[in-house]
């Protein structure tokens, strides 16, 4: 209503764009490229290892509100597979040692 658009609309946009989202995200959205490029270099594994590692399932958010962990198409790194997109930044070439570092980091740079 505000934008005097159809509501029809507006879903199709959020629906289409993955930088939108319908649904509350944790404190840092955590999109892992699983793209074909980016599975044949371990990125469908490390999807799976770092949703382990924090207890959610595909799309879920930590108990904590501070992570959510989805699966997208696409984000133009092929060659630096595993990657990710946490709040629109790339961080490239990843394993768990690298990821939990972030992790860290994140929670630290949260706490402050």
């Amino acid at each position: 209503a505000i934008l005097d658009m159809d509501p029809t609309q507006v879903k199709s946009i959020a629906g289409f764009y993955t930088m939108y989202s319908e649904q509350p995200k944790g404190k840092y959205w955590l999109q892992v490229c699983t793209d074909l490029a980016c599975a044949l270099r371990g990125a469908d594994k490390f999807h799976e290892d770092l949703k382990a590692e924090l207890g959610v399932e595909e799309g879920g958010t930590t108990e904590d509100g501070m992570f959510t962990v989805e699966h997208v198409m696409c984000l133009a790194a092929c060659d630096k597979a595993p990657m990710l997109q946490c709040n629109f930044h790339f961080y490239e070439k990843l394993d768990m040692d690298k990821m939990k570092a972030l992790l860290a980091e994140w929670r630290a740079e949260a706490a402050k």
